[in-house]
């Protein structure tokens, strides 16, 4: 695999000519799609809307649908999204679950106590409510558990207490606001390469027809699995590691780089246009 780094100018960033076609996108949010708050910049909101004319666009993020739904509708973006670190993939209009793969009863159970046991704080969505605490669990449909204000070491530690749990998914997140780490734990089923997978599966696509961006740990396997990877300029090593192209920082527009120079010159001349049919 081979890796072209970028500047931060659009006429300087250089890639490598493969000759896969890209027929649907995928972005993580905060750190790729926005700096911060989701707030997305004008340059890259207009290459968004660009491409969004061309192939089916997703955000593929750790946050819960309430968020992504908003933040779908306010791009203009129809394809089906993906929320909750990839438990849920909804219709991006009427937001209605097409799918969602849960937490193991058992699993979020053990994820609940050891938090309890640590004094831990939690965010989580059981079904579709946000909760922040086990007594406000209803249903017992807990899509993802992401427990907060961690050290990085102190998640890393947490996560390989973890291994030995085949249905549980952990990553370790970090916030792009105040730096603290976070960890998100779904289902094995529920990550971001499986919901590419389900994404793809939707369109008739297969996930070698999809580009991902992403900028953190839990987009590592997600970069790998897809047809085309770009990781953002301020993302870990690891990350940039597994990628075909580095995008600038996300504070210098890297996404809309990303699509201008790598992304659009990979759509086949022959697709019409998505968001016309």
């Amino acid at each position: 695999m081979i890796i072209r780094p970028c500047d931060s100018q659009l006429s300087s960033c250089t890639f490598v000519c493969m000759n896969n076609p890209i027929k649907a996108v995928l972005f993580d949010c905060d750190g790729t799609l926005a700096p911060v708050h989701m707030l997305v910049t004008p340059a890259v909101r207009d290459s968004v809307k660009k491409l969004s004319g061309l192939v089916p666009l997703a955000i593929i993020s750790s946050r819960d649908f309430h968020d992504i739904s908003w933040l779908a509708k306010d791009l203009g973006l129809t394809a089906p999204q993906i929320s909750e670190g990839g438990a849920r993939l909804f219709d991006a209009q009427s937001t209605e679950c097409l799918i969602l793969q849960c937490l193991e009863i058992s699993d979020a159970e053990y994820i609940f106590e050891l938090l309890e046991k640590e004094r831990l704080e939690f965010i989580a969505v059981d079904d579709d409510k946000r909760i922040s605490s086990v007594k406000q669990i209803v249903n017992w449909k807990i899509s993802r558990i992401t427990a907060t204000s961690l050290t990085e070491k102190q998640a890393s530690e947490i996560i390989c207490g973890m291994n030995d749990r085949r249905s549980l998914h952990t990553a370790k997140v970090q916030r792009t606001d105040n730096k603290e780490w976070m960890i998100d734990f779904t289902h094995s089923q529920g990550n971001k390469l499986a919901a590419a997978s389900k994404f793809a599966d939707l369109l008739n696509l297969s996930v070698n027809d999809l580009a991902a961006a992403g900028d953190g740990y839990n987009d590592i396997s997600m970069l790998k699995g897809c047809g085309y990877g770009i990781a953002m300029g301020q993302s870990p090593k690891e990350l940039q590691d597994v990628a075909d192209y580095i995008a600038p920082s996300v504070e210098n527009d890297g996404l809309a780089v990303a699509i201008e120079e790598f992304i659009l010159p990979k759509i086949p001349n022959e697709l019409t246009s998505f968001n016309s049919k």
